[in-house]
């Protein structure tokens, strides 16, 4: 599968947001970001309420190296 015109990685996030409307274009433009499968849905479900009907949205997500850097969390026992 080729990559969309909007594809456009960036460093500390995990998914990126296309979106497009049928009736007008037949490319995807890009839409946003999330860093978390929690703030995914939380965008696409305040978008899809806000661009309303006709708009297709679709979520690539981005390889490893651009994701957020997680910080392992040591745990100490006493």
């Amino acid at each position: 599968m080729s990559k969309p015109a909007a594809y456009d990685p960036q460093d500390g996030y995990k998914w990126q947001i296309l979106c497009r409307n049928q009736s007008y274009d037949r490319a995807y433009e890009h839409c946003d970001y999330a860093k978390d499968r929690k703030e995914l849905n939380h965008l696409l479900t305040n978008y899809r309420l806000a661009y309303g009907g006709g708009w297709e949205f679709k979520v690539i997500l981005l390889p490893r190296k651009f994701w957020p850097v997680t910080v392992p969390t040591t745990v100490t026992t006493s």
